[in-house]
């Protein structure tokens, strides 16, 4: 089972040191099966290692700790996606089960495989270790992309007139589907801190407290930054509503200024008799055009009386 396709899923096995870390990516039964005589697990933790949406859990058996995490992955096109690791840790080996690609297990399975230094296998519960660092390492990795990201948007809504809630809201989306994986982490690494010591060794507590402290430091800077986008959201919301106002203020100015001309112009358009119109005889004492500089000046005189009157009412 060292490194090859076994018709359900990649599976792949290495040793070092004395601790195995076997890797088993989308597992057919076969394999899932083959697993579970093995290491004598438990059929129920082996199909909940594979099966969706199972909640964050930490269960310790007889001869074994099997534990249920999720990991974000950063897709190209800057969505997180979520998957999960079904995890059984033994006195002398790890096993990991997931479905969907996990770019920090490669990496990580990697550097281990290739590695000479027994340190880094010292045992499998700082193999464990190990591994839910790499995790935390990608969630990391992710938060200081949104710190980044919410420097840009602080420019964008502080410095232009246009509406920025796209791009807020795709943030707003990354900060929320991140917290929800770290939050579930706290209690986890928590309880397996507690337990750890009894099982693997007490030295290893403290490695697990700095996971801990590690995940609480990230679940403090996400709810920072979850405050802040909402900041730059209602922000943004009335940056836009100004500017929608002044844009309503205008077109409503234009069309109140041009009531009297259009009042003027449907009187003179209709078939009835009306002073200096044509069937009553034009005025003439100004010249050809009397009627249409009267009627000009009536609409513009009126016009300028409403502009004062809402002026002094500070209407704009």
């Amino acid at each position: 089972m060292d490194g090859h396709t076994d018709g359900g899923g990649d599976v792949r096995k290495h040793t070092l040191g004395g601790v195995t870390w076997v890797d088993a990516q989308a597992p057919g039964t076969t394999v899932l099966e083959r697993l579970e005589q093995e290491y004598r697990l438990h059929p129920v933790h082996v199909g909940e290692s594979v099966r969706k949406v199972q909640h964050n859990q930490v269960e310790r058996e007889k001869h074994y700790f099997f534990l249920v995490m999720h990991y974000p992955a950063l897709q190209p096109d800057g969505k997180i996606t979520v998957g999960q690791l079904g995890v059984f840790l033994g006195k002398d080996y790890v096993v990991t089960v997931h479905v969907k690609e996990a770019p920090f297990i490669d990496d990580f399975y990697t550097h281990f495989s290739r590695t000479t230094d027994k340190q880094e296998a010292r045992s499998a519960g700082y193999l464990l270790f190990r591994i839910i660092a790499a995790l935390l390492q990608t969630m990391e990795t992710i938060a200081e992309g949104i710190d980044v990201e919410l420097d840009e948007v602080e420019d964008l809504v502080f410095e232009n007139n246009s509406s920025d809630a796209e791009r807020i809201g795709r943030l707003r989306e990354k900060i929320i589907r991140l917290r929800r994986l770290t939050g579930p982490k706290r209690l986890l690494l928590d309880d397996l801190r507690e337990q750890i010591g009894g099982f693997a060794g007490s030295d290893l507590t403290h490695y697990y407290a700095y996971n801990l402290k590690t995940v609480n430091r990230l679940w403090d800077e996400l709810d920072e930054a979850r405050e802040t986008v909402e900041i730059y959201k209602d922000a943004d919301f009335i940056t836009s509503t100004e500017q929608t106002n002044r844009i309503l203020a205008l077109l409503t100015l234009v069309f109140t200024f041009t009531i009297p001309a259009t009042v003027a112009a449907a009187l003179y358009g209709m078939n009835v008799f009306v002073p200096g119109g044509l069937e009553s005889g034009s005025w003439l004492f100004l010249g050809k055009y009397t009627t249409f500089w009267l009627v000009l000046a009536l609409s513009a005189c009126t016009a300028l009386g409403m502009y004062i009157y809402f002026r002094k009412r500070r209407w704009f």
